[in-house]
Parts: C-alpha cells; sequence; structure tokens
C-alpha cells in the first residue's frame, strides 16, 4: 500500500488491516503443515521406493519442495511484519500530529478565553464607574 493511502487510513482501517495480516499469516501456517504432511508422505513413498536412485530423485524434489515452501513462508512472514511495522508508525505519527493539533487549538481557546475576561473586567469596571 501506498503511504498517502496509508496516512488517510483512520485507526479502525489499519486495525482491520492488521488483522487481515494476521489471517493471513494463519492460513500461511496452515498451508506450512500441510506442506510438512506432503513431505512426511513423500519420504514415505521414498522409503517404498524400489532402487537408490529412484529414492534420490525423489529424495531432490522433496527438499526442493520443502525449500520452496519454507522460502515462501518466511517472505509472506518478513512482508507481514514490515507492513505491521509501517501500519505502526504511520498510526504513531498520525496519533503524535492530533496531539498537537489539539494542544495547540486548547492553546488557542484559553488565550481566547484570557481575552474576554479582560474585556469582561474593563466592561464591569466601567459600568461600576458609570454606576457611580
Amino acid at each position: 500500500m501506498a503511504d498517502k493511502e496509508l496516512r488517510k487510513m483512520n485507526r479502525t482501517e489499519l486495525i482491520e488491516i492488521i488483522y487481515a495480516l494476521q489471517q493471513n499469516e494463519r492460513s500461511l501456517r496452515e498451508e506450512n503443515e500441510k506442506l510438512h504432511c506432503q513431505l512426511d508422505d513423500k519420504f514415505l513413498r521414498m522409503e517404498n521406493a524400489g532402487s537408490i536412485a529412484e529414492a534420490a530423485m525423489s529424495l531432490n524434489h522433496v527438499f526442493e519442495d520443502a525449500e520452496a515452501a519454507a522460502r515462501q513462508y518466511l517472505d509472506s512472514l518478513w512482508n507481514i511484519d514490515e507492513e505491521a511495522a509501517e501500519i505502526l508508525a504511520d498510526a504513531q505519527r498520525q496519533a503524535d500530529e492530533m496531539l498537537i493539533a489539539a494542544q495547540t487549538e486548547a492553546d488557542r481557546a484559553a488565550e481566547r478565553i484570557r481575552q474576554m475576561e479582560l474585556e469582561y473586567d474593563e466592561l464591569r469596571d466601567k459600568t461600576v464607574q458609570d454606576v457611580k
């Protein structure tokens, strides 16, 4: 996702993305388990192979498949970690910006209140003098 899109998202959307990434990680783990079962099955077939040459060829394919699956799984985990870190960093930046904006607005409101109190005091003093 582009940084601009992530910055426009609210906290809820970012949490939903993190949740989706976690779901994706779970499905990848399940797929990894299935691949391990297939690997075990291939080992059983290898034990039943008629010759050493067939076993060696079968073993090569098993290791290639297992290595490819493991590589794919690890790559997806790294991507998930990187995306989650980016989302959290963006959320923190947005929260910081919101806090700064709120503090600025609070400072402005406090200054307006002070000015109004001064005007009130002046009007009260003038009214008291006019009454006297």
